[in-house]
């Protein structure tokens, strides 16, 4: 939310200094390129979320381009692609190179929210940050969370966040609209309500049945 903000007035001043084109004329330029323009900002989104590029930042990019239907739309299945491939990458690589990398006190958060728990746990992640987008997607690849259970979890869980940062996009030609503000206030609301959420799944995960935390990815890639 943060980073939305910081963009947000940043480019509020940058089109006070600078002679930026006008939003309808960014976005008559992006729809211009027909298909070609989709599928570039997909991948875009895909490769940018999977070398750790803010997503907020790129989901109101797609608000502010797109519109909200078509950003939405357009950003969640690169989002998604991208989220696919940092779990990918870190089956490949195992738990002590990716642990490394982020550090074993977040690993072992989403160890706790993955031990009894797939699609919901995913969804929580989605909805807030317990642990960073990107990072939760190369953490997760080395616990026991089924592919399928992430992939869903993740398309389902990306929506509500990215519906409000491209509504924010959207709005950013006029800054106090109303849309914007209502765009920052269920932010905040989502992002509150999941953390409370997010703090029972790792609760009822570290205090339920043995304590154990998840197992290792090996049992699971062995079925």
């Amino acid at each position: 939310m943060v980073l939305l903000v910081v963009g947000a007035v940043a480019l509020a001043v940058a089109a006070v200094l600078v002679d930026l084109p006008t939003v309808d004329q960014l976005r008559a330029q992006v729809l211009g390129a027909g298909s070609l323009g989709s599928v570039a900002f997909v991948a875009f989104c895909a490769v940018g979320t999977a070398a750790f590029f803010p997503k907020p930042v790129l989901a109101t990019v797609a608000g502010l381009l797109f519109g909200v239907v078509l950003g939405v739309a357009l950003a969640v299945v690169g989002f998604t692609a991208g989220a696919l491939i940092s779990f990918g990458v870190a089956r490949k690589l195992g738990r002590n190179a990716v642990a490394a990398r982020l550090g074993h006190g977040r690993l072992r958060v989403l160890d706790a929210v993955f031990a009894t728990r797939g699609v919901s746990a995913t969804l929580v992640l989605r909805l807030v940050p317990l642990v960073p987008f990107t990072a939760s997607n190369f953490g997760a690849g080395v616990t026991a969370v089924p592919l399928r259970s992430f992939a869903v979890g993740t398309a389902v869980g990306l929506v509500p966040s990215t519906v409000l940062a491209a509504v924010l996009g959207d709005a950013l030609q006029d800054l106090g609209s109303p849309g914007s503000f209502v765009a920052l206030g269920a932010w905040l609301v989502l992002s509150v309500t999941g953390l409370l959420w997010g703090r029972h799944l790792v609760a009822s995960a570290g205090d339920g049945g043995s304590g154990k935390l998840a197992p290792s990815t090996e049992r699971e890639e062995k079925r």
